[in-house]
């Protein structure tokens, strides 16, 4: 079989595009809405990072499922090109309020064939305020509420002299919440945008920017 035939047999035929379309443009998350049952949600989906460990060989992207009616209510799950996977069972039925004497072999597939018929293919930058902020609270891995941005640094020198680089993470992540001051300092990537769990660190665009100028002089 040809790499064509193979291209042809995938259930999700916009995967591969918009994974490439976000490493062309240096982003490790995407979020596009999905509605399954008559319910509307949001997924967030990221790339894995090459060191990265994956549940399996051939997954290519993890998956959150985010109740639009609730945006604490949520499941995790990962993609190949030709299905969903959860943990297990239980979790998708809970989320998804389907019965769980119902979730047989077909109900993943046809719940997989209705999935890749939202899958964007390419990485659409500008978002609504919600999907902003689920990206923003995600993308880092670490606080998610840390979403308040409170200063702009310098991120050192390596033993060899030559200067740290921000992630990609901390990069989408401003871009995200804070659009106008990341374009600020985008192109000096020895610097690191900084976040807060609490809203009264947050400062203006002006304050971080006056903040960074007077380190300079």
């Amino acid at each position: 079989m040809t790499q064509e035939n193979k291209k042809t047999k995938l259930l999700f035929k916009n995967l591969p595009s918009l994974l490439k379309d976000m490493e062309r443009k240096k982003w490790i998350i995407d979020s596009f809405p999905f509605r399954y049952k008559d319910r509307q949600y949001i997924v967030l989906l990221t790339r894995y990072k090459e060191t990265e460990r994956k549940p399996r060989e051939h997954a290519k992207a993890k998956v959150e499922f985010i109740s639009r009616d609730n945006i604490n209510n949520s499941v995790l799950g990962y993609v190949d090109f030709f299905n969903v996977h959860f943990d297990n069972v239980k979790d998708f039925c809970n989320f998804f309020n389907v019965k769980i004497g119902n979730a047989n072999r077909d109900l993943f597939k046809d719940f997989s064939r209705i999935f890749s018929e939202f899958i964007p293919k390419e990485k659409v930058i500008d978002k609504n305020d919600i999907e902003r902020k689920l990206i923003g609270s995600r993308v880092e891995g670490n606080n998610p509420k840390a979403i308040y941005c409170y200063d702009v640094r310098r991120n050192g020198r390596k033993e060899d002299g030559s200067t740290n680089k921000r992630s990609i993470e901390n990069s989408n992540k401003a871009q995200a919440l804070r659009p106008e001051l990341y374009e600020q300092y985008r192109k000096d990537e020895n610097l690191s945008f900084f976040f807060s769990d609490k809203e009264e660190d947050k400062r203006r665009n002006e304050e971080i920017m006056e903040l960074f100028s007077k380190r300079r002089t």
